[in-house]
């Protein structure tokens, strides 16, 4: 198996990296047979893989094989944005669905401990073929016998629709909501898109909570008196925007 070493990952506040735990604990309590989760959010911006990659490698800490796959297939930063290094040339989930490599050229050991990656090493302007593809199901397939989480990061569903292809092969569904950046229709829209999947929404991550602000009290009633998902996290901490120049 390859090996890729991840510089990138911070060193968390004790109580982002609390909410972690809290949230990779409830997971845990989803059921047996909730192993393969889509991370996705209604836009860019909102710390999905941020989430993403600290519950991945939160999971991993704990004793569990843990694999995270990359599915932005069309505009992925994971791999820049994290400084991921291959002393070999990087091939990852395009290679392997357009049938170029195998399944274990692309699947990469780390350096954190019990944590396995598929990076994206090219982007693609359509991947919809590719996602759609007998490949991916094998991919999936595969993968539940060899590791005990599988972790899906995926487009914004606000941008393309490649997240709501991708939950079809995952057991459970969580969404990331930046507060106080998102209008409330888009988050019931992308409430209303995973449920259409019948995956079930485990909950949703409120990332980059000012427990003074008034945003706060408006995502707490609107996650919990509305819709009645069991958790929510408030972590003030995440991706910044860009700012323009």
């Amino acid at each position: 198996m390859k090996y890729l070493t991840i510089e990138g990952l911070p060193d968390l506040p004790f109580d982002v990296a609390e909410s972690l735990n809290q949230l990779r604990i409830n997971l845990g309590f989803s059921g047996e047979n909730i192993r393969t989760i889509m991370v996705t959010s209604s836009m860019p911006n909102e710390g999905k893989s941020f989430i993403t990659m600290n519950l991945w490698k939160m999971m991993a800490s704990v004793g569990n094989r843990v694999l995270l796959v990359d599915c932005d297939l069309r505009n992925s930063v994971l791999v820049s944005d994290y400084n991921m290094r291959s002393e070999e040339n990087m091939v990852g989930i395009v290679h392997y669905l357009a049938a170029k490599n195998g399944l274990n050229d692309v699947i990469y050991e780390t350096n954190i401990p019990n944590g396995y990656i598929i990076p994206v090493t090219t982007n693609v302007t359509d991947p919809t073929i590719l996602l759609e593809s007998k490949r991916f199901q094998h991919m999936v397939d595969e993968c539940k016998r060899e590791f005990d989480y599988i972790l899906l990061d995926t487009p914004p569903l606000g941008s393309v629709a490649d997240s709501l292809t991708v939950a079809g092969y995952a057991d459970g569904s969580l969404l990331v909501i930046r507060s106080g950046d998102v209008p409330r229709k888009l988050v019931a829209n992308s409430v209303q898109l995973l449920r259409r999947t019948e995956v079930p929404l485990l909950g949703v991550v409120l990332n980059r909570v000012s427990t003074t602000r008034k945003g706060y009290n408006y995502y707490y009633r609107y996650n919990f008196s509305r819709y009645g998902y069991g958790y929510g996290y408030g972590y003030g901490y995440g991706r910044p925007k860009k700012k323009k120049s």
